[in-house]
């Protein structure tokens, strides 16, 4: 029985790599899971045993069963968009999936939801900002979108939720002036209503709530 087994994304190569430890406590490959060809793997979380990959160059969220050992490749159950609809329509934008959280399910937010950022590397900006793009994980590993929140920040890339049962999330904005934001999750984790902003903290970042 493998007692730890870590998994990550290889961008390039549209693969997520498996590593087992040997018995002097190091990591080697141990096997590879399949992505879909060109789709760019920037970052995977395992809930159960599904895999929940997030595909930097498609910008699309992937779900699939975790295979045993032994075994390369797995069959996609859900393979959508995190890119609004009527963001598609704009001249000049370029999509770039960015982040991807999974917060565990608790008595204030009893569904499985899966939060995606986007980032539009393009020409042409939506005033509203980038998305935070909100999914429902089913049990039999299907996603199904509930909603795209538009967060007033550009090309949001950095976000960690933290605070009582999770509910608050702060994130911030490669580009632009939108600084960083906390927002509080409601509407049973599906939405958010902004709690404060800091615009004199600017570009990338990464957040750690202690």
């Amino acid at each position: 029985m493998v007692r730890a087994l870590i998994h990550f994304c290889f961008q390039g190569g549209d693969t997520v790599w498996r590593l087992v430890p040997n018995k002097n406590g190091f990591y080697s490959i141990g096997g590879r899971i399949s992505q879909p060809t060109g789709s760019g793997p920037r970052h995977c979380v395992i809930h159960g045993n599904i895999l929940v990959t997030l595909h930097e160059t498609a910008s699309t969220i992937t779900t699939q069963r975790i295979p045993q050992l032994g075994h390369n490749s797995s069959g996609i159950i859900s393979n959508l968009s995190v890119v609004p609809a009527d963001q598609l329509a704009l001249k000049g934008t370029k999509y770039a999936a960015a982040e991807l959280l999974i917060p565990k399910p608790n008595k204030a937010f009893p569904s499985t939801l899966v939060y995606a950022s986007n980032r539009n590397n393009g020409q042409t900006e939506d005033p509203r900002g980038d998305t935070i793009a909100v999914f429902t994980l089913c049990a039999d590993g299907k996603l199904e979108i509930v909603n795209q929140f538009f967060t007033g920040l550009q090309q949001v890339r950095g976000m960690q939720f933290g605070g009582p049962d999770d509910k608050f999330l702060v994130a911030g904005g490669v580009a632009g002036d939108g600084g960083v934001v906390v927002f509080e999750r409601v509407g049973k984790g599906a939405d958010f209503v902004q709690v404060a902003r800091n615009k004199e903290v600017l570009g990338p970042r990464t957040f750690v709530w202690a």
